[in-house]
């Protein structure tokens, strides 16, 4: 039913296996984010900036729970890891554009700033909002002024039922330079990422990665794969799984790229890096293709833009191979929306 839905209208209707109850979503725009709530429950927020960037957080999947780590936006939670402070929610930052890091926070560090909210559903089955970001970087040694390299287009999709929660995130990337190159480094640092909840985490009881070839755990680390589900237990679920799955657009920039996803629950699909990956990962059949592109980075040519396109589902259960492909191939089939 999924399929024939999708074929039909070309836009993101997202129905659960089964009867589902069709929810009702609104958004409430505030002085620094946006609120996005379900039948009245908040189910993230859009934060204008957190730490160095705008994040997506928290976000709240099936039964109410929240789906991705707490800290560093809330550090009263008890047993988090406190590593990594950059990990925020959901996000969309890389480790090196012309020779500036954007992935880390701290001094000399790049910042991605909201600019405006370009427009904003108020209310329906699904809503959608559209901002502007720029990437900038201090201009120089001691100076406090900062400029601009890329200029970011970024639109986001929420919607679900009861058993899952879908977020779309589209990004289009253009030099704020209309005159100038940008290159993209070589890095496994970035980028379109999540942290999980401390309790899904990989290397702890009941946590799992799966990609769409089929590795598991640390073997999803740096290989290429359509989609990756990462899934275990979440605070407060009791003995119930629920899943977090980030699925790559096959018409985004590098979508076969390596997938920066972590035991220890950084889960980040990266469209630039290479060499940091070869080498390191480990020698499972996908390990024996060739890398998809070559590497030492990317540069994007004056006048050019890098567009792409992800959907996460947060989801009851773990998914299996079959599963996570029916998904994968109705998100294949919608168009992508900036231009």
């Amino acid at each position: 039913m999924r399929h024939t839905l999708s074929l039909l209208l070309l836009i993101p209707l997202w129905i659960a296996s089964g009867v589902a109850v069709q929810a009702q979503f609104t958004t409430s725009q505030k002085s620094d984010r946006i609120d996005v709530m379900r039948d009245g429950k908040l189910v993230t927020s859009y934060l204008f900036r957190s730490g160095t960037k705008p994040v997506l957080w928290p976000i709240n999947g099936p039964d109410g729970h929240k789906m991705t780590r707490s800290y560093p936006m809330d550090d009263s939670v008890p047993n988090e890891a406190h590593d990594h402070p950059h990990h925020r929610g959901l996000w969309m930052t890389f480790g090196e554009v012309d020779q500036k890091d954007w992935w880390a926070e701290g001094k000399d560090k790049g910042i991605v700033e909201h600019q405006r909210v370009v427009s904003c559903d108020t209310q329906g089955a699904r809503v959608s909002w559209i901002a502007e970001h720029a990437w900038k970087k201090t201009s120089g040694e001691g100076q406090n002024e900062s400029v601009a390299v890329l200029k970011e287009t970024a639109r986001y999709t929420v919607g679900g039922n009861d058993d899952e929660t879908i977020i779309d995130c589209e990004y289009v990337w253009r030099a704020a330079d209309p005159d100038a190159k940008v290159h993209f480094g070589d890095t496994k640092e970035g980028m379109f990422a999540i942290r999980v909840p401390e309790t899904m985490r990989g290397d702890k009881p009941g946590g799992e990665l799966l990609n769409s070839v089929g590795d598991k755990q640390g073997d999803a680390w740096g290989k290429s794969a359509k989609w990756v589900d990462y899934s275990g237990p979440v605070p407060n679920g009791g003995d119930k799984l629920y899943g977090i799955a980030i699925l790559v657009h096959p018409k985004s920039f590098h979508a076969d790229g390596l997938w920066h996803a972590r035991t220890y629950g950084l889960f980040a699909h990266n469209a630039f890096g290479i060499k940091d990956f070869l080498g390191n990962r480990t020698k499972t059949k996908s390990a024996e293709l060739p890398p998809p592109y070559p590497a030492g980075g990317y540069e994007l040519a004056p006048g050019e833009s890098l567009h792409f396109m992800y959907r996460v589902v947060f989801h009851r259960n773990r998914w299996d191979i079959k599963t996570g492909d029916s998904y994968w191939n109705d998100f294949s089939q919608l168009p992508m929306m900036l231009k």
